[in-house]
């Protein structure tokens, strides 16, 4: 799944693309993408977008001249946007195969935005898990309500975080990953931010202490400011939408190194499950 790096990598290129473009035409080819909304296209045609903001890892599509006219986008496990113009193709989101632009609109293509200087934007989603949702301003605030503060936020609260973990009887990692706690950390970042901050990934949340609390928000506001930096993870082989492959890899400890030696003490690192997730640790610097 495209984890908050990436949609916020996705986010910013799109802006160099889409705004200020009337759309001609829309096609939507499967209505479970837009909600089964009989008049999705209708309500769209002629309008502009105006911005893209973003929550967790929901996009919000905003439009010119219109205040109370939103779109929610979510790529979920397998959702992708393709922008085409006359330069080609550039694509971001989750990627599965380099087939998955090809013949643009093709098996995976769920709604595809036309725009009058011909340029078009395609959302795929192979696996319909994804969404392009109309909302009003309330239902917007609604689902933005949904989402706890992001670590990478100025005004993040580290004592109230600390506060509230305390009170949270299930595993640090399973409460890292609720959307509604904390937002954007998915399951590469959670164990990075657990690593740097020696924290177990099984430890009980209300076990762990207000320095630890303090050094996990730390780690997981750093580990996504500079992956946003360098365009994400390849995992999933995410690739932006200038065509760039993320290269966070490079600067992973854990995720993914199970059976190699840590970087910090040479102990192996270890993979188990935990919250249901593939899980990465060091059993000596880990407390």
């Amino acid at each position: 799944m495209p984890e908050l790096p990436e949609v916020e990598t996705v986010r910013l290129q799109l802006l160099n693309k889409i705004i200020d473009k009337p759309i001609k035409k829309i096609e939507v080819f499967h209505p479970k993408t837009v909600a089964q909304d009989k008049h999705f296209t209708k309500k769209l045609i002629g309008k502009s977008f105006s911005g893209i903001d973003r929550v967790g890892k929901l996009m919000i599509f905003n439009f010119s001249n219109e205040n109370n006219l939103h779109l929610l986008v979510h790529l979920k496990m397998t959702g992708q946007f393709f922008y085409v113009d006359k330069k080609g193709i550039l694509g971001g989101g989750h990627f599965g195969s380099d087939k998955d632009s090809l013949g643009l609109p093709n098996r995976h293509t769920r709604v595809a935005f036309h725009f009058t200087d011909n340029s078009s934007l395609f959302f795929n989603d192979m696996r319909l898990f994804g969404y392009v949702k109309i909302t009003d301003t309330n239902e917007t605030e609604r689902a933005k309500a949904k989402f706890g503060p992001e670590p990478i936020s100025d005004n993040f609260n580290y004592e109230e975080f600390a506060k509230k973990l305390k009170q949270r009887n299930t595993s640090i990692k399973a409460v890292l990953l609720d959307q509604s706690f904390i937002a954007g950390l998915g399951n590469i970042y959670v164990d990075e931010a657990l690593y740097l901050a020696k924290v177990r990934p099984t430890r009980k949340a209300s076990q762990v202490t207000k320095k630890e609390a303090f050094a996990i928000a730390e780690a997981g506001g750093e580990i996504m400011k500079k992956s946003i930096e360098v365009g994400g993870t390849t995992f999933q082989h995410f690739v932006d939408t200038g065509g760039e492959t993320g290269n966070y890899t490079d600067y992973l400890k854990v995720f993914g190194k199970q059976n190699t030696e840590c970087p910090v003490c040479g102990t192996i690192i270890k993979k188990t499950r935990v919250a249901g997730r593939g899980t990465h640790y060091c059993p000596k610097c880990q407390k």
